[in-house]
C-alpha cells in the first residue's frame, strides 16, 4: 500500500481564536488518507495546535485523548465560544 506524503507544517495552526468546527473540518480533509489509522491522526492533530490551543492539549486529561472521535467533541466544546462570538450575515 503506498501512503500519500504530507507535511504538518502544510497546516494552517489552529490557536484558539477561531471557529472549531472549521479547523476539523479543514484539519480531516488534510488528513483524508490517513483516516483508518487513529494514532497518526491523533499524533498530528496535536502536531496542528499552537499557542493556547496547544497549551489545553498537553493539559488534558490521558483518558480525554483517545478514541480521537472523543478528543474532537472536546476540542469543538472547548473552542465552540468562538464561534458563538462570530457575527452573522444579519448581525453585520
Amino acid at each position: 500500500m503506498v501512503i500519500p506524503k504530507f507535511n504538518v507544517s502544510d497546516f494552517d495552526k489552529y490557536k484558539g481564536i477561531t471557529c472549531p468546527k472549521n479547523y476539523l473540518k479543514m484539519y480531516c480533509r488534510k488528513m483524508g488518507a490517513y483516516v483508518k489509522d487513529k494514532e497518526l491522526l491523533i499524533h498530528f492533530f496535536q502536531e496542528s495546535l499552537t499557542g493556547v490551543a496547544i497549551t489545553w492539549y498537553t493539559n488534558l486529561e490521558p483518558s480525554r485523548v483517545h478514541p480521537s472521535k472523543d478528543l474532537m467533541v472536546t476540542f469543538v466544546r472547548q473552542y465552540q465560544y468562538n464561534s458563538d462570538m462570530a457575527p452573522d450575515r444579519v448581525q453585520l
